[in-house]
């Protein structure tokens, strides 16, 4: 073997160029070795031969990555700018969809000019608004003492002010510059000195009418009572009473506008109404709420931290003093800190976009790393020892290496596989953790190799594991204890052979059976009632003031929503014709026909009331709707129609008023404004901001079957490279899916919606379920006689103790209150529970069952120098 590494030979070695070769020498060689020739053994050859340069030149494993990562931190923070979008909705919507593209032909045909009416500018508006609600439960906001409150609440709003003078006046939007500020009438009612007089004159439901003049109420008042006998031709009535009131205040575009808008949200918090409930929100309350979840993260990353370093630490350690190994469990958790950091501002210094949901990856990457060092450990623990303890600690690492490669890869590209998704936010997030796991898996083989060498060259040399500068002393205590034991070990065997005399009898393998039937009839039953669609009032924390605020929304404010639109595009049509133009007024009243929507505004239904059925010729068709645009009640029509340079009408727009708010009728609303307009003879689509929400619920239920089955597939042939025996993979593959079907089933069952946040961790799921299934199924079909007791007493204490670091490693963040992060949890918590059941109950009965014993695997073995055979040390008496 040396002849391999001579002395002069720098640490960047040719290792595939000597695995190649090693691989052609063994082919020429008669060894039984041969016959386990596969992918698994050209891993492990590769990794005996990295290992060997680790082991022999350590410093420089030890002093590169660290230095490593100092550069690229030092030329993240010189450099430091983070690609955060502003876009908060958008982030949660796949990158193409029906509604996407519509919105976009829209805003191209129509750019927004006035705020109250194209709500479809929403990504682009700014503004503020605030609610008061009546606490009584008969409670009337318009009654004096109310109609009082809500005017100091108005004034307070206005009279905020930041220190360069900025406030709602000098922020309002204004159609012209000459004009008032664009507010509602009652806003302008409440500045009056007698507000509960002049409020009487606007006190109708939905809308009130002067004239031509129409004040639209709709969304002002909530939880209103009408007088319904008092109902005029057009369906609006009185007021008798409303519970809540809403004051919308549109501004203004600018740097200004923004600093205003921080200390409205830094100072409403503050004021108080008795007898009232007020709640707030603003064009970036959502983005700012969302923000916070990553800002509740950062107190608990200490925390855990130091939970894991002391539960890693104490996990390696031993009554055996010589043996104990509490540097290998800090260094663990070191390596895995420092591949978040490097693979962190690496990503943030090419200038990859960020967003606050990356501040979990750190919980589940950390996680992630300190499972292989279980396996290192217990694979050192196992060798034999032997005279020469650098080739011990090489065997040792071979042992692990296909394990290690197998946990990183299926990890590694499970996330890879969800940061090529449809959506930005999936796509980011995946993107963070693939590299944070490239990193780790780099630094592992490197730097924790080199670690870990000279803790066990400190072991084999009787050193003290904490004061390594000082042989250790036998205690009366250590030297009662067997040579060869282990407390952990112990206990892993316990419970190992426990689990055999259980499971071994046909008897408990029928129950066995039975209760893996109801497990999956539970959880199918639980998956297939799923909720689907992403719940804004989610994306906050659980605190929030806008979960508040869009909870008050859907129960006060439920009955009128915000405009959606209609655009016909007529190219191809002649207004001139009054078939035409009745086809057109046909279609804008079946489309507000349902219980869904109602009619708002379209231009041409009062210019066919004057003109009702007239024929035109064109150009008497052009100049009677430009006299119709020109007067003072139809000027808001001009930006419902749309002119080529020529003359002719491009596009036309119809407006509708949104019924019934909420998730629930926004599916039915989408599909029935949609099929009238796919089923008349007109060329269009309509629009509704609330399609977005519909479309992506779709749109996620369609990716979440194409990156799981897409997952399951890729691992599948990662574990049949692993594994290559057929019925072995069969069992793989269907324990894969069944853990995720279980995860899926559990997190239905805590009332968890099937949106973008659970996609990521379904996904997820899929990369940490192989871990459990693939290390069983190796350790199971390299054994030849006594597969199920040998499988459970190798593979109980790994298991058991990366499912239990794992959970450690995110336990602290179920006490934050965010729903994003309690589905990373629960997620984390359900795939770790049926790792363990489908790991060491579930599969290795089916194993043990429907295996034959001719499917066997010979594990590849590391070439010795001095000792051919047996380098495993027989902790448990196979």
């Amino acid at each position: 073997m040396r002849m391999f590494f001579p002395i002069t030979c720098p640490a960047r070695l040719p290792w595939l160029l000597i695995a190649q070769n090693r691989i052609l020498r063994e082919y020429k060689k008669p060894s039984s070795n041969m016959k386990s020739l596969n992918f698994q053994s050209v891993v492990s050859q590769f990794f005996e031969y990295e290992s060997t340069v680790v082991v022999r030149w350590p410093l420089p494993f030890i002093i590169i990555p660290p230095l490593l990562t100092v550069s690229i931190v030092t030329l993240t923070v010189t450099n430091f700018h983070l690609n955060v979008t502003n876009d908060t909705l958008q982030v949660f919507l796949p990158d193409d969809m029906r509604s996407l593209r519509d919105l976009k032909e829209l805003i191209h045909l129509f750019p927004p000019r006035d705020a109250q009416r194209d709500t479809y500018s929403i990504f682009g508006t700014k503004f503020v608004y605030t609610v008061i609600e009546d606490e009584q439960p008969e409670g009337n906001i318009l009654s004096s003492s109310g109609i009082q409150r809500m005017a100091r609440l108005h004034k307070f709003v206005m009279g905020l002010e930041t220190r360069q003078g900025d406030n709602v006046a000098t922020n309002c939007l204004r159609n012209r510059d000459d004009e008032a500020c664009t507010m509602h009438p009652i806003a302008f009612a409440l500045e009056d000195s007698t507000p509960e007089f002049a409020i009487q004159f606007l006190l109708r439901y939905p809308n009130l009418k002067f004239g031509d003049f129409v004040v639209d109420n709709a969304m002002v008042f909530g939880g209103v009572e009408v007088v319904p006998k008092s109902q005029d031709i057009e369906g609006n009535s009185p007021i008798r009473s409303s519970k809540a009131v809403r004051m919308t205040y549109i501004l203004e575009a600018s740097e200004s506008t923004e600093r205003w808008i921080d200390l409205f949200l830094t100072t409403i918090p503050r004021y108080k109404e008795s007898n009232s409930t007020v709640l707030w929100s603003s064009s970036k309350s959502l983005a700012k709420e969302m923000e916070r979840n990553g800002e509740l993260l950062i107190p608990w990353m200490p925390w855990t931290s130091l939970v894991l370093v002391v539960f890693c630490m104490f996990a390696c350690s031993s009554f055996h003093v010589v043996k104990s190994q509490p540097f290998i469990g800090f260094f663990a958790m070191f390596n895995a800190t420092m591949a978040t950091i490097a693979s962190t501002s690496l990503l943030i210094y090419i200038q990859y976009p960020f967003l606050p949901l990356v501040f979990i990856m750190p919980f589940l990457v950390v996680s992630i790393g300190t499972d292989n060092m279980f396996l290192m450990l217990k694979s050192w623990r196992m060798t034999k020892k032997s005279a020469n303890e650098e080739r011990r600690y090489i065997c040792a690492l071979t042992e692990s290496a296909a394990s290690l490669f197998l946990t990183s890869l299926t990890d590694g590209l499970s996330f890879a596989i969800g940061s090529i998704s449809d959506f930005h936010a999936v796509r980011v997030f995946c993107t963070y953790c693939a590299m944070a796991i490239l990193f780790m898996f780099l630094f592992q083989v490197t730097f924790f190799n080199a670690v870990m060498s000279l803790c066990c060259r400190r072991e084999v040399a009787g050193k003290h594991p904490v004061f390594c500068c000082y042989d250790t002393v036998p205690s009366n205590e250590t030297k009662i204890l067997k040579p060869n034991s282990d407390t952990h070990s112990d206990i892993a065997s316990i419970v190992a052979k426990y689990l055999y005399r259980i499971l071994n009898p046909w008897p408990s393998r029928i129950v066995v059976f039975c209760i893996f039937l109801l497990y999956l009839f539970t959880s199918i039953h639980y998956a297939i009632g799923l909720p689907l669609g992403l719940d804004l009032k989610l994306l906050a924390p659980d605190d929030s003031y806008v979960s508040r605020e869009l909870e008050a929304q859907e129960k006060l404010f439920a009955d009128y929503g915000g405009f959606c639109f209609a655009l016909v595009r007529s190219e191809n049509i002649s207004f001139r014709d009054p078939m035409i133009r009745r086809d057109l007024i046909k279609l804008y009243h079946d489309l507000g026909g349902s219980e869904y929507a109602s009619p708002a505004e379209f231009w041409l239904e009062p210019l066919e009331k004057k003109h009702r059925g007239r024929k035109y010729s064109e150009s008497n068709f052009s100049d009677e709707l430009h006299t119709f645009l020109a007067k003072e009640p139809n000027l808001k029509f001009r930006n419902d129609i749309r002119f080529t340079m020529t003359g002719r009408i491009e596009a036309i727009k119809m407006m509708f008023r949104v019924r019934k708010l909420g998730k629930d009728n926004d599916s039915p609303r989408a599909e029935y404004m949609r099929r009238i307009m796919e089923t008349s003879q007109f060329s269009g689509f309509v629009y509704d901001t609330s399609f977005l929400l519909v479309d992506q619920q779709m749109t996620t239920v369609y990716n979440v079957i194409i990156d799981v089955v897409s997952a399951i597939l890729t691992m599948l042939s990662i574990c049949v490279l692993m594994v290559p025996r057929p019925v072995s993979a069969m069992c793989i593959a269907f324990a894969i899916l069944s853990v995720n079907i279980g995860v899926i089933g559990a997190l239905a069952a805590t009332n968890t919606r099937l949106d973008i946040i659970s996609m990521i961790t379904i996904v997820m799921s899929v990369g940490f379920s192989v871990d459990y299934v693939t290390h069983t199924t190796f350790h199971f079909v390299i054994q030849r006689d006594n597969r199920l007791e040998k499988c459970l007493l190798v593979m109980t204490e790994p298991i058991l103790q990366s499912a239990l670091s794992t959970a450690i490693g995110v336990s602290l963040l179920s006490f934050v209150h965010s729903y994003i992060v309690r589905t990373f949890v629960n997620t984390v918590f359900f795939v770790v529970g049926l790792g363990i059941l489908h790991g060491l109950i579930f599969l290795p009965v089916l194993l043990d069952t429907i295996v034959p014993h001719s499917e066997y695997m010979i594990a590849y073995e590391p070439h010795q120098e001095e000792e051919e055979n047996n380098h495993y040390e027989d902790l448990y008496g196979l």
